[in-house]
């Protein structure tokens, strides 16, 4: 640790705000107001405020002076703060560039600039944007480390890209009415929030090879009174994903048409749906899917079992630097391994 010159409140903001919203204080809101209490008040410059007394009377609601007791409660929580800051910064805080401690024998809280802290998140983006300019340059995962097999015929082997995502080709029957083509335009429309998948441009043919993570998505809507067929294939495998049927008529109207489509988008391109539940039992899923599902798990469960496991997922992904903390929000994950198209 160094503190070669004041930290920047901005800076110690951030700090706090990373322990207060941790898994370690999820449950210990008394001592979360008790970090803010001290903290905050150190900012504003009334560290001398920052005795038994007064934190027993702010943050614990005891009168001070007719409790003889305070001073003691105080204390105790006191030492129940500083564990829970240690055990932070053993697991979910250990990548912290700023660090927030109290020391023992008084409540001011004092901050430590970790000297060998890792750039922010936005200074990695121009080195990663650099690194895909160069054409003969892939970014590869070491399978070694990871614990996986290195051989050419199973697992992730050396020369399937680490950031790969599922590609939906779209394909309108050349028969099919509006219908289809109308779907097609609600799927696109509703491409940015795809977060986990990629969509070939529009009327662009399929691949003749299909790779492992293409899929292939017929829409067939023929002229007349039949209904509009939607059926998500697997090429490589010649597995169907997911097959709908919107009602026969000729009456259906672009918003039902686009209501259908959104249904489909819901059970089969998203991170809870078959797309990802397939290519997670197949064996197909690439780092970073698997991240993106750790940490969408994460999101839902809001456990620390799943922070761990998301944790891990996120510091298998390669990057010019290691991870400088974890990131809970998916399009901040993806603007950090910069998506590919």
């Amino acid at each position: 640790m160094s503190q070669d010159r004041p930290i920047e409140a901005g800076r110690i903001s951030l700090a706090l705000s990373a322990i207060l919203s941790s898994q370690t204080f999820a449950r210990s809101q008394r001592l979360r107001t008790f970090l803010k209490f001290v903290v905050e008040r150190e900012q504003l410059g009334l560290a001398r405020q920052l005795k038994g007394s007064t934190i027993g009377m702010d943050v614990f609601s005891r009168d001070g002076a007719l409790d003889p007791g305070v001073d003691a409660l105080v204390r105790v929580q006191a030492g129940k703060l500083r564990r829970l800051i240690n055990l932070y910064y053993a697991d979910e805080g250990r990548n912290d560039p700023v660090r927030i401690r109290i020391p023992l024998g008084g409540y001011v809280p004092v901050y430590e600039l970790r000297s060998d802290a890792r750039r922010p998140i936005e200074s990695a983006l121009p080195r990663i944007a650099e690194r895909e300019r160069d054409p003969d340059e892939e970014i590869r995962i070491d399978l070694k480390a990871a614990g996986g097999d290195t051989s050419s015929g199973s697992g992730y082997a050396s020369d399937r890209h680490l950031l790969a995502l599922p590609m939906v080709h779209c394909v309108v029957t050349a028969a099919s009415d509006g219908r289809a083509r109308t779907f097609d335009n609600a799927l696109r429309f509703s491409e940015a929030r795809l977060c986990a998948f990629k969509l070939a441009p529009p009327s662009s043919p399929p691949p003749v090879a299909p790779g492992k993570l293409d899929f292939l998505l017929n829409l067939c809507s023929a002229v007349g009174t039949g209904p509009l067929h939607a059926r998500l294939v697997h090429p490589a495998s010649g597995e169907t994903i997911a097959a709908q049927s919107h009602p026969p008529g000729t009456t259906a109207t672009s918003r039902q048409i686009a209501a259908f489509a959104n249904q489909f988008v819901a059970r089969t391109l998203t991170l809870s749906g078959e797309v990802y539940a397939f290519c997670r039992t197949a064996g197909l899923s690439s780092p970073l899917m698997e991240c993106l599902e750790a940490t969408y798990h994460y999101r839902l469960e809001n456990s620390h079992d799943a922070y761990l496991e998301a944790s891990r997922h996120q510091q298998r992904l390669v990057h010019p630097e290691r991870l400088p903390a974890f990131i809970s929000e998916l399009s901040d994950l993806l603007a950090l391994t910069h998506r590919q198209s």
